[in-house]
C-alpha cells in the first residue's frame, strides 16, 4: 500500500469518527415503559389494607359500640384498640376459665368500592400459639353478622360489607394454664383472598393477649 493511500485511509476514519461523536447518543427508552412479569414481586407490593378495613370500637367509623370489654379493667375500656396493622387485642383476665366465646372483639369491612375484580372477598384466620410461653388460650375463630348470626368459619365480603370477628378462649387445664399470673399473647392472623387469588400475602397479624391471673393484667 502507497503512503499516499495510507493517508487517506487514516483520514477517512478520523472523519466518521468525528460525525459519530458529533451525533447525539442514542438510548433504548423500553427499559421506561416495561411492566414487571414477576407475579410475586407484584403481589409484595399490594396491602391488605387495599381489600379490607380492621376496626376497633375507638377506632370504628360508624361509631359501632357493643364491642368486647377487657375483663376485670378499671375503669372498663374496650378489648381493642387501633385499627388495620395497629389493632391490637388485650382480653383482661381469665384465670382458669372453661370455654367461653367472646363476641365482636374487633369488626373488619371491604373497602368499597373495591379493586377490579376482587369480589367477593373471602375471609380466614389462623392460629400462632404465644411465642414465649407456647401455649395457645384461643381455640376458635368466628365470623359472623353485626347481630350475632350467620357465624362461621370464614367470611364472604362483598363491597362495603361488614361482620364481627368472635373468639373463643379455654384457660384450663391447670396442668397447663397454672393461673399464676402469666400473659400469654398468641396471634390471630386473618387472611384476604378473592376470585384467581389465594395466597397468604394479604393478611393482617392481630397480637390478642390473654391474662392468665388474678385482675385484669397489662
Amino acid at each position: 500500500m502507497t503512503r499516499t493511500a495510507t493517508r487517506l485511509l487514516a483520514a477517512a476514519a478520523w472523519i466518521a469518527a468525528s460525525v459519530t461523536l458529533a451525533l447525539p447518543a442514542m438510548r433504548s427508552d423500553a427499559r421506561f415503559n416495561s411492566v414487571s412479569t414477576n407475579a410475586a414481586r407484584s403481589v409484595t407490593a399490594d396491602s391488605p389494607a387495599n381489600y379490607l378495613q380492621l376496626y376497633s370500637q375507638p377506632t370504628d367509623p360508624a361509631g359501632l359500640t357493643g364491642y368486647a370489654t377487657k375483663k376485670s379493667s378499671n375503669p372498663l375500656v374496650p378489648a381493642g384498640t387501633g385499627a388495620n396493622l395497629s389493632l391490637a387485642v388485650a382480653l383482661g383476665g381469665y384465670k382458669n376459665q372453661n370455654t367461653t366465646t367472646i363476641t365482636r372483639v374487633l369488626t373488619l369491612q371491604a373497602l368499597n368500592p373495591l379493586p377490579d375484580g376482587a369480589s367477593p372477598l373471602t375471609v380466614t384466620a389462623a392460629l400462632t400459639a404465644d411465642a414465649n410461653t407456647g401455649k395457645q388460650p384461643i381455640t376458635a375463630v368466628a365470623f359472623s353478622n353485626l347481630d350475632g348470626s350467620g357465624a362461621g368459619p370464614t367470611a364472604t365480603l362483598t363491597a362495603g360489607a361488614k361482620r364481627q370477628v368472635n373468639l373463643t378462649i379455654r384457660t384450663q387445664p391447670n396442668s397447663v394454664f397454672q393461673g399464676n399470673n402469666t400473659l400469654h399473647t398468641p396471634t390471630v392472623t386473618l387472611r384476604v383472598a378473592y376470585p384467581g387469588y389465594s395466597g397468604s400475602f394479604l393478611s393482617y397479624d392481630v397480637p390478642v393477649s390473654v391474662w392468665d391471673g388474678n385482675g385484669g393484667g397489662p
